[in-house]
């Protein structure tokens, strides 16, 4: 049998965990079907100013290694790729200029920050762009260790995995949103004859984290990580155990890896809740397919959790079959 050559993969890096993980996303659904060799370049603006020129300009480029040097201050890395991938605004135009020296397919996952669509192969997002390279997941892309649903938890007392965020993406919490969340907690909790598995994170702080700790009764927690006295990296061992999930709606990659887990989902907001329209829009798509429900703080004490587990789409599977039909060869 024929050996399968890998394909030569670059992905393209701004240091942003959350960017870096849809581009592994997307290489590892790749990797599913087809040997993959990929190569990380890892870029830095140096030039914001050449950056927007660089935008404006991008549909006439025919220089791209001169303004790949304008902008990221290096020349463009040596070698010939198959496919380039990268997320975050400062890779657009390296995505494109890149793509375009090269002459190889190229993909991008993030909404276009207004660059010309026509300079990427396909942009993967969960709210539709309206333009023609555009493909709409129902689900953004996450490693491939994170992309397939969690086994069922062994039978026992109930738990409830708790992923707790803090201020920012439009989010602002009060002392009255962290206590009475601690509140809804433990209704919950004790509504469902279980106990909580909860995680604050380092957008939290110590203040929140002591309001929302002195709301929650000891006995309702089965076990905790107030992040800003002993921090430990328990979320994926914690939705593994858990028969449902309830996480703060400020970061939409905490939504995420909860959806993918399997269980039912529940995510809740503060008063003061504005996230940029995109992020509303991602969070009313989850809802509509039924992935999600969504709640304020002030009436998770009545939430009813959800009786089944969701049905996990298999992204994967689709960015797959979306990434090799742009590599396979055109018929003439």
């Amino acid at each position: 049998m024929e050996e399968v050559k890998p394909l030569t993969v670059w992905l393209l890096s701004d240091g942003a965990p959350g960017h870096l993980s849809q581009s592994r996303g997307i290489i590892d659904s790749l990797a599913t079907r087809r040997p993959v060799e990929v190569s990380t370049v890892e870029l830095k603006i140096r030039s914001t100013l050449w950056k927007r020129l660089g935008r404006l300009a991008l549909p006439h480029i025919r220089d791209a290694a001169g303004w790949f040097r304008r902008i990221y201050g290096a020349a463009p890395p040596p070698g010939q790729p198959a496919l380039i991938v990268s997320s975050g605004a400062n890779t657009l135009l390296a995505n494109a200029l890149l793509a375009r020296l090269h002459r190889v397919a190229n993909v991008y996952s993030g909404t276009l920050k207004g660059y010309d669509p026509a300079a990427f192969d396909r942009v993967f997002t969960v709210v539709p762009l309206d333009v023609a390279c555009n493909h709409v997941l129902p689900l953004p892309p996450v490693p491939g260790e994170l992309a397939r649903p969690l086994p069922l938890p062994p039978e026992g007392e109930k738990r409830i995995a708790v992923l707790v965020g803090g201020d920012g993406a439009g989010y602002v919490f009060k002392e009255a949103d962290w206590r009475a969340f601690g509140a809804g907690l433990a209704a919950l909790a004790r509504r469902e004859g279980g106990r909580l598995l909860l995680t604050t994170s380092r957008r939290t702080g110590a203040t929140a984290e002591a309001w929302l700790r002195d709301s929650l009764p000891a006995e309702l927690i089965a076990d905790a990580v107030w992040w800003s006295q002993a921090p430990r990296k328990v979320m994926r061992d914690f939705l593994g155990a858990a028969q449902a999930i309830v996480v703060t709606e400020d970061s939409l990659s905490m939504v995420a890896e909860s959806l993918y887990s399997g269980r039912p989902v529940v995510s809740v907001s503060p008063a003061l809740a504005q996230p940029n329209a995109n992020d509303g829009a991602a969070l009313q798509a989850y809802a509509q397919r039924g992935l999600l429900l969504r709640q304020p703080i002030a009436g998770l004490a009545d939430v009813a959790l959800p009786a089944r587990r969701a049905a996990v789409p298999d992204v994967q599977g689709e960015i797959a079959d979306v990434v090799l039909a742009l590599l396979e060869p055109k018929a003439p």
